[in-house]
């Protein structure tokens, strides 16, 4: 009886409750405007229940009667609502989030509000890039921003980063300029991620113009992370992870290489014989390669030998706090990235130390210091682990490295090369901040002064100890130590104007001038014959024989006066003018001076009458803009003649008996006191669009960019005797190009996503190269021509292999042409193959540029996805000189297996010959090929405890994460790697086996307290 009364009572209670449920129903509207929004978000707090609002605004939904409602839409504030007593149908009005709409980034010496900006700025979401594992920031920057492209290889601590921004845009220096806190540098490579609060990329000349002759190529604000919050705030955020090789190339095993030259040697009219293989109808591998029996013969996979999963791990420790009068950012950051060749490495330790104080409300000086050390173990021997021969052991019977001998080539071991560069760690201070006070006149009104210093030093030690490896028997010792030092200082004084003239009309002004002088010196010292081969023992006393030093120095300095008019009507109409005069010591007397003005203009087209009361645009600008910067990136004393004396340059016979040596000085440089500024001038049109209450938002600009006066360093006749060749101004280059970046973000109920897409396209084209020059030669098949993007392969059309004899007959007069070889076409129909068959064979510019990041949120859950794409640009691969040739004594790509033979005449690969009677290793379209690539560069899948959870446990947010970096990339690439690293002007797109890319898989963790 007792059970059966307690079920009827909770009946009686789930009867009740569902009675009680109540139906809310109403219309969202925004606050400012009155317009209903549609795909609000409205979830009963604790709860799943929720639903969102109609193409009208409208929305039902039921729940207990004491229920409260959540409202929340992406531009707008949260809103809670108690249903308790409410009487259907509601109205509620959502408010515009300040915080996003007055979002202030930091262009050029002052803030300004991301709506208002007139000039192609890209801010970088750090958000995505933070909830990451990123040792280099810039790295990790790849295919996120439209227009900017970050080339690298593998190099552990990413030091062969290159950054290029909208193209090249001259011959010589294409980097960027760095503004990190307001100093101005050319490195970025001592940044810890965790300090940085943002970056905004200045990619038009009316945005990076006011930085003037170092704004050519673009300009990048880092701003580093300040307290915000009265309470401590500590956190610690730390991954582990596994590298190991992304891709490999596959190579012959030391059968297959006995085989292979075997077939090349009756290919050549030979009768097959090796020193090793001995000299019968098929290769025998011996037990030893040497005639001591001191080398047993191997099958070794080098690659294998030298590429090994490696470690890679970063610990960061941040703490903040301040109030209304003082303000302090601490943060310790510890990276060290084990490499994937052996023994190589890089470690660095980075302190920051960021502070304001408040004196009256009136005064606030503050400081920005980052202090890195970093140290690395460099080395490179992709090229050599690739094309050792397979049939030389690791290690001799002596435990010695396995090297060649007879009919092994002379490459020396790569695991031995690694081996003994080991302990060759350089080390490295950077020292990067400014102390300022700014100082508030009145309302409205700034001063504002600042100086910052760049100091870097830079130590060496190089021991070479004696070895012997094969038939290599190295009986000196080496040391070099090198010691370099600089200092930049940079002193800036600024004053800042902005007012608001009655509703209508916001007024802004900055006036300044700077000063910076840089000074470096460097030396070098040798020595050789060491009696100890240690190397805590190698230093220079220690040895006993050949005392050889170098040194020098150089400095430049640069004086600035600059200023900036802002105006907007309304907020509808926008208009910025600039202008930023620079003197600079590299320039002669007549030509120190530089003026560099732009000027930029908006259209708020979204507060326009017709558009005003529209549901869907939330906002829509039109902006154009034109400017001009500058380029002074050369050597520091360019305008001058320069000598040197030296025992073998600069002695004199002057008795002229040949009996006789007068010292005397030499030339090294030939000055050009006419040298003046390059000069880039570009013009920019770009729209800005939010859609949908800013689900959907869209950027796009289109540029045309073109740069006068080149400064180049030009190949000068014989006549012209000793000394490097001037500087001079010469020449044209052109690059057009379109980017656009489209962001949707949407939630439902407590799934949040985003879905970020970014193009970029540029087409570049050298005009001219000024008088007399009518191309230049760069490395491999680069040549440098006017009418053609820079950097272009030029050479011979390969038009397949000859098939048949009939194939040989029929074709033009081609030396060594034969059934198995390359045919290359007779462009001009002379009816013979020579130079004058030459032309452009491939482009390594790409035709398109894309990123696209996805990411999702579910409760505690997180998962992010990043690919990004390179179309159209074709590589140089000049592993194929190598792998599919057999004229060297080296290893052999798998494709030769494969190669031409009367059996086998569709083959792609020429018959293997040991003679080269066709010259095929001459530049041409075999060794170019598509290098577009799409590359799957990061999947995160992270998990954030509960907030219950965490407050239990006494904190404020612990995250786990685990991360896939590189996972995938596709390609049609044969090489090792589509992304042959950081090239410049003279080698662009050209395959030289740098230090190749890694896969990684990381393990990490967010903490806060």
């Amino acid at each position: 009886m007792q059970k059966r009364l307690c079920l009827l009572l909770v009946l009686l209670s789930l009867s009740h409750a569902l009675w009680a449920q109540v139906r809310v129903s109403g219309t969202v509207t925004g606050r400012t405007d009155g317009k209903p929004i549609p795909g609000v978000t409205i979830l009963e707090v604790g709860t799943n229940n929720g639903t969102t609002t109609d193409i009208n605004g409208g929305f039902a939904l039921t729940s207990p009667p004491n229920a409260t409602l959540r409202f929340s839409f992406v531009g707008m504030k949260p809103y809670d609502l108690n249903v308790k007593g409410l009487t259907s149908p509601v109205s509620v009005s959502l408010e515009e989030d300040p915080a996003q709409l007055s979002e202030v980034v930091v262009t050029g010496y002052k803030e300004e509000r991301r709506r208002d900006l007139t000039g192609a700025v890209a801010v970088v979401n750090l958000k995505q890039t933070l909830q990451e594992s990123n040792a280099n920031i810039l790295s990790s920057l790849q295919g996120r921003v439209p227009g900017v492209v970050i080339q690298s290889d593998g190099t552990p601590g990413g030091s062969g980063t290159a950054i290029r921004i909208r193209g090249f845009s001259t011959i010589g220096a294409n980097g960027p300029l760095f503004v990190i806190d307001g100093v101005p540098t050319t490195y970025s490579g001592a940044l810890n991620p965790n300090d940085i609060e943002s970056i905004q990329v200045l990619k038009d000349a009316a945005a990076a113009s006011i930085y003037g002759s170092r704004a050519s190529n673009g300009v990048i604000v880092v701003t580093t992370k300040r307290a915000s919050s009265p309470e401590p705030k500590i956190t610690f955020d730390t991954f582990y992870g596994v590298q190991t090789l992304r891709n490999r190339i596959e190579m012959l095993n030391a059968n297959e290489w006995g085989q292979v030259y075997w077939q090349a040697q009756r290919n050549s009219g030979l009768t097959p014989s090796h020193p090793q293989y001995g000299n019968g109808a098929q290769p025998v591998i011996p037990p030893f390669i040497d005639a001591e029996n001191t080398i047993p013969a191997s099958n070794t996979d080098w690659l294998g030998a030298v590429f090994k999963p490696s470690q890679i791990q970063s610990y960061n420790l941040g703490l903040s706090m301040g109030g209304t009068k003082g303000k302090l950012y601490t943060g310790l950051n510890y990276v060290r990235d084990n490499g994937i060749q052996q023994y190589t490495n890089y470690n660095r330790l980075t302190l920051r130390l960021n502070s304001d104080y408040t004196v009256k409300n009136r005064l606030t000086i503050g400081e920005n210091l980052q202090v890195a050390r970093f140290g690395e173990v460099k080395a490179n021997v992709t090229h050599d682990a690739i094309f050792q021969h397979p049939l030389i052991p690791l290690y001799d019977n002596a435990g010695n490295f396995g090297g060649p001998t007879d009919g092994l080539g002379d490459k020396l071991n790569p695991l031995g090369i690694l081996s003994r560069n080991r302990d060759n760690q350089s080390r490295n201070w950077r020292i990067l901040g400014n102390v300022y006070a700014q100082l508030n006149l009145m309302k409205g009104l700034n001063l504002r002064t600042s100086y910052g210093v760049d100091y870097n030093n830079g130590y060496a030690r190089n021991f070479e100890p004696r070895f012997k490896e094969g038939r290599f028997n190295i009986v000196e010792n080496f040391l070099t130590t090198a010691y370099s030092e600089g200092l930049v200082g940079t002193w800036s004084n600024t004053l800042n104007f902005q007012k608001t003239v009655g509703e209508a009309h916001n007024i802004g002004f900055l006036a300044g001038v700077e000063a910076i002088q840089s000074q470096s010196e460097s030396f070098s010292a040798r020595r050789k014959n060491f009696l100890v081969q240690d190397y805590d023992y190698a230093y220079l006393g220690a040895g006993t024989d050949l005392q050889a030093a170098d040194g020098g120095g150089s400095r430049y300095s640069l004086l600035s006066q600059f200023g900036k008019l802002d105006y907007s009507y309304r907020e509808k109409y926008l208009f910025s003018a600039t202008i930023r005069r620079d003197g600079s010591s590299r320039f002669g007397a007549n030509n120190k001076y530089g003026v560099f003005p732009a000027f930029s203009a908006g259209w708020r087209i979204s507060d326009e009458s017709f558009l005003k009361d529209n549901r869907y645009v939330s906002d829509l600008k039109l902006r154009a803009s034109w400017g001009r910067t500058g380029n002074q990136e050369i050597g520091d004393f360019t305008t001058l003649n320069f000598y040197r004396t030296s025992g073998e340059f600069g002695n004199y016979d002057l008795g002229g008996g040949n009996t006789s040596a007068v010292p005397g000085y030499y030339t090294v440089q030939i000055g050009n006191n006419n040298l003046r500024w390059e000069s880039n001038t570009q013009t920019n049109i770009g729209l800005d669009a939010s859609l949908f209450n800013g689900k959907l938002s869209l950027t796009a600009d289109y540029f045309d960019k073109r740069t006068d006066g080149m400064l180049i360093n030009p190949t000068l006749l014989a006549v012209y005797g000793q000394g490097a060749p001037p500087f001079i101004n010469a020449g044209q280059m052109r690059n057009r190009g379109f980017e656009a970046l489209v962001t949707y973000r949407g939630n439902v109920r407590d799934f949040s996503y985003s879905v970020d897409l970014n193009a970029s396209t540029y087409r570049n084209q050298v005009l001219s190269l000024g008088e007399g020059n009518e191309f230049f030669l760069g490395a491999e098949a680069n040549r440098i021509v006017p009418g053609q993007p820079l950097s272009v392969f030029y050479g011979w059309v390969a038009d397949g292999l000859f098939r048949t004899q009939s194939d040989v007959d029929a074709h033009a007069t081609q030396p060594g042409k034969a059934p198995g070889r390359i045919r290359y076409k007779d462009l001009n129909g002379d009816g013979t193959i020579n130079d004058q068959d030459r032309t452009y064979i491939g482009n390594p510019h790409p035709k398109l540029l894309a990123g696209m990041n996805l990411s999702a949120q579910y409760k505690g859950f997180d998962v992010s996805v990043f690919a990004s794409g390179t179309f159209g640009n074709d590589v140089y691969n000049t592993f194929r000189k190598l792998t599919d040739f057999a004229y060297f004594p080296f290893n052999f790509g798998r494709q030769t297996l494969n190669a031409w033979t009367p059996e086998n005449p569709g083959a792609s690969v020429p018959a293997v010959n040991i003679n080269n009677p066709n010259d095929e290793l001459r530049a041409s379209s075999y060794f170019v090929e598509n290098g577009s690539f799409v590359n799957l560069k990061s999947l995160v899948l992270g998990y954030t405890l509960p907030a219950p959870v965490t407050k239990r446990l006494n904190i404020d947010r612990l995250r786990l994460y685990v991360q896939g970096q590189n996972l995938f990339i596709i390609t049609n690439y044969q090489g090792m790697d589509p992304e042959v690293g950081a090239r410049g002007p003279l080698d662009l797109g050209v395959d030289t086996q740098l230090y190749p890319h890694s896969r990684a898989i990381n393990f990490g963790l967010n903490l806060a307290f």
